[in-house]
């Protein structure tokens, strides 16, 4: 093929099609299968002319919950800030979505398929070579065991943080300054704000760190707790969902948010957060998005930072 794209998130699902639009033939390897679940749900109002420019804004639209803006609370004072994406200096992007990112997910992966791009699902890259010639050679595992080796003119990785290409050149580093792991899980029935602000994302802070609070569509809501390497030892022999809980109860103004809620989904847990990778392309290969680079996802800057 000309162009062999790794992974088939965001960053892969949106440099795919645009180059198969281009008439280059391309191939796209994606480890799992859609629709599977995925953290990241939060976007920003700068990923609306990228899903117009793809063609999907319309099914995105119809899976996302509208977001305004997005509200930080202290647990100081009662004051709370919000933000609002009309007022920003940029006036053409009043809004955005929340998104379950199985769902926004599966509908990239097959805007790319529609547009030509050669998709295999259930197949994981395990090799890469950069043979004299200045092609790429890239083999590849797939679910039923069979192996597949791929020769291309360019390499795309958007592998998010398995970092395929950076891990072979060892040129990916973590960011001792900002070392957090996150705890995260889906809720139904947490107390929302009313009209368009429903849709708000929250931004609690309490002593070790930081929580999310981002409503999306058939009242799930996703909330994650973003602490540091001290607060993750005193875990012990608890369970991921009771330290998650736990700290949800250090933070009374969540806590009220949750009172009525149920978790739908297991808790899981991520860490080491940010890194970065001494380059982000070569002659022949390129690195997007977490494959690249991932820093802590405060400002819901990764899936745009991925597409753009």
């Amino acid at each position: 093929c000309d162009v062999l794209v790794i992974g088939g998130g965001p960053a892969g699902s949106t440099v795919a099609p645009l180059l198969a639009e281009k008439g280059y033939r391309v191939v796209l390897l994606e480890k799992v299968h859609h629709p599977r679940f995925h953290i990241g749900e939060s976007l920003l109002p700068a990923n609306l002319p990228l899903l117009e420019r793809l063609g999907v804004a319309d099914e995105v639209r119809a899976i996302g919950m509208y977001k305004p803006g997005a509200e930080f609370v202290s647990p100081h004072h009662d004051w709370t800030q919000v933000f609002h994406f009309a007022e920003a200096w940029d006036k053409s992007m009043p809004h955005a979505f929340q998104v379950k990112r199985a769902e926004f997910d599966t509908i990239l992966i097959r805007n790319a398929a529609r547009k030509g791009v050669e998709v295999h699902e259930g197949c994981r890259a395990r090799q890469v070579e950069f043979p004299a010639d200045g092609s790429v050679v890239v083999r590849a595992a797939h679910d039923d065991g069979s192996e597949s080796k791929w020769q291309a003119r360019f390499v795309v990785d958007c592998s998010g943080r398995d970092t395929f290409l950076a891990n072979k050149f060892q040129i990916k580093h973590r960011n001792p300054k900002h070392n957090s792991s996150a705890i995260y899980g889906h809720f139904r029935g947490a107390r929302r704000h009313e009209g368009t602000a429903e849709g708000n994302i929250t931004i609690f802070w309490f002593e070790h760190g930081w929580f999310w609070f981002i409503p999306m569509t058939d009242d799930v809501t996703s909330i994650g707790m973003v602490t540091w390497p001290y607060y993750m030892k005193t875990k012990g022999e608890r369970s991921l969902e009771q330290f998650l809980m736990d700290g949800i109860a250090m933070c009374p103004a969540l806590a009220d948010r949750l009172a009525q809620a149920a978790r739908v989904n297991a808790v899981e847990a991520t860490g080491n957060f940010s890194y970065v990778s001494e380059r982000n392309h070569g002659r022949n290969y390129l690195l997007l998005g977490d494959a690249y680079a991932f820093i802590d996802p405060v400002f819901s800057s990764g899936v745009w930072l991925a597409m753009n």
